[in-house]
């Protein structure tokens, strides 16, 4: 039997089986089932769900495109003709994204498939959507490496925030996987931890590198109300219960106004930001497929947002052409502080145990500030001094002595 997820997809479907005979209903959700003889057809494929053991998600994504089909097509879906398969087609671009057109035409062929089997009507045998890459539109939600940087440093005072974060980017992690772990998944080491995925993994069960956001991680787990309890969530909300995915896109919505980032970031953001760093960083599509816990590279299509003009400006930083203003921080890595000793977080800038500065250009910074403070008494010395020689010069002068 499948299991809930953390969105509580089970509650969304038994809930839509309930009110199955609403779908005849005009008026009621935007879409509804036209024609009663195909309220027989929703019937069939949640048996075939219960034989298959699909996920929730999966469930209600199938359901919602049979929803559309019957309502889009009026007479029985067995009777389909080529006329309404091609107005089908119209209507399934009008309300679909182009870059979703591949999806939804594999899940409208996969219903048709399980109700129909071998006797699939033949106008639907052809059935193809065409995708125009000239429509497709980048993505909205590409982090920078600064913008995150100002994420991270603004969840300052949230340990477990900035734990969820940097492990999400650094791991390729997805939000229900993380979100799920427990005390008894984390596995610590001297400068890093393995965070086991034992349950609701998509690619079922794996395990998850913190390296880089091993600081992070740490500093959360010893500040955990319940590290002793091995059943525990390891990531915990400010009320001690599981935190989860809408609570986590909250937060970071609230943390991108504030920073005037007008893009809409969510955890999956976190996650394709990965990849396109670890893409731009030069690691393999192999490596990545292995950190992420994939079972095919495939998926670096959805989540690698990287483009020409990244490439272009890195590689004209290599060269000294144009200036790097950060580019070559595709891998941010954390630190040992030089005065404690003590694993620093790549976001942070100073040493949260000694309070030493760790941040390289913060300590240019802070040079370049105090060599600026002699400026002002060097130009005063260099004026009393030229004054002086002139002095001197027009009192030789005077005096007859030739210079």
């Amino acid at each position: 039997m499948a299991e809930d997820d953390i969105y509580q997809n089970k509650r969304i479907y038994e809930l839509f089986i309930t009110n199955l005979n609403k779908l005849l209903v005009k008026g009621v959700k935007k879409y509804y089932c036209k024609n009663k003889a195909n309220l027989k057809y929703f019937k069939s494929l949640i048996n075939k769900f219960e034989v298959d053991d699909l996920s929730y998600i999966r469930r209600l994504r199938l359901l919602s495109e049979l929803k559309f089909l019957t309502y889009v097509i009026n007479c029985d879906l067995k009777d389909i003709d080529d006329k309404t398969r091609d107005n089908l087609i119209i209507e399934v671009r009008k309300k679909t994204k182009p870059s979703n057109l591949k999806k939804t035409k594999g899940d409208i062929k996969r219903i048709f498939n399980v109700l129909f089997d071998e006797d699939i009507p033949k106008s639907m045998k052809k059935f193809e959507i065409k995708v125009d890459i000239s429509r497709q539109k980048a993505r909205t939600d590409k982090l920078v490496y600064d913008e995150f940087d100002k994420i991270m440093k603004f969840f300052s005072n949230n340990t477990v925030m900035q734990a969820y974060l940097s492990l999400a980017f650094e791991s390729l992690g997805r939000p229900q996987e993380i979100c799920y772990t427990k005390i008894s998944d984390l596995e610590l080491f001297d400068n890093y931890a393995i965070v086991s995925i034992n349950e609701h993994g998509k690619e079922g069960i794996k395990k998850l590198l913190s390296i880089d956001s091993f600081p992070y991680l740490i500093k959360m787990y010893n500040q955990h109300k319940n590290r002793k309890n091995q059943n525990s969530f390891l990531f915990l909300n400010e009320y001690g219960n599981q935190l989860k995915p809408l609570a986590i896109n909250k937060k970071i919505k609230i943390a991108c106004k504030r920073l005037d980032i007008d893009k809409p970031i969510t955890c999956y953001s976190l996650k394709r930001f990965g990849v396109t760093f670890r893409r731009l960083n030069g690691n393999s599509d192999v490596e990545i497929q292995r950190i992420a816990g994939w079972t095919s590279p495939k998926q670096l299509k959805t989540y690698d947002l990287s483009n020409q003009d990244d490439v272009f400006k890195i590689e004209l930083a290599k060269r000294g052409l144009i200036k790097d203003n950060g580019l070559s921080k595709y891998a941010p890595v954390s630190k040992n502080c030089e005065y404690c000793g003590d694993r620093v977080g790549f976001a942070e800038s100073t040493c949260p145990k000694c309070f030493h500065i760790v941040d390289k250009d913060l300590i240019k910074k802070r040079a370049e500030i105090n060599r600026l403070k002699d400026i002002p008494n060097k130009i005063l010395n260099e004026i009393i001094d030229d004054e002086l020689i002139n002095l001197m010069i027009k009192k030789m002068e005077e005096k007859g002595v030739k210079i």
